[in-house]
């Protein structure tokens, strides 16, 4: 189960960190977790990513996520919904 304040705190330091870029570092790492099948870290990045597209007033689809910046393939796991 992802923790709210945990997701909160990672948004946070990711948009201080990486500013307008925040999401696609965040998508990166969700990738990363991906592709290492670690379930918990996919789930957590992408709600990471999620609050980040909240706090910013940005969308998925306009930051041209869900994209794996590396190779330019569309990643379909990161493409289902947070519900």
């Amino acid at each position: 189960m992802v923790e709210d304040a945990e997701v909160e705190r990672l948004a946070r330091e990711m948009i201080a960190r990486h500013g307008p870029q925040a999401a696609r570092q965040a998508a990166e790492r969700l990738n990363e977790m991906i592709d290492r099948n670690n379930i918990p870290g996919r789930d957590l990045w992408g709600c990471v990513v999620h609050a980040i597209h909240q706090r910013q007033g940005s969308s998925p689809m306009t930051a041209g996520w869900p994209h794996d910046w590396r190779s330019g393939a569309i990643r379909l796991e990161a493409a289902l919904p947070l519900a």
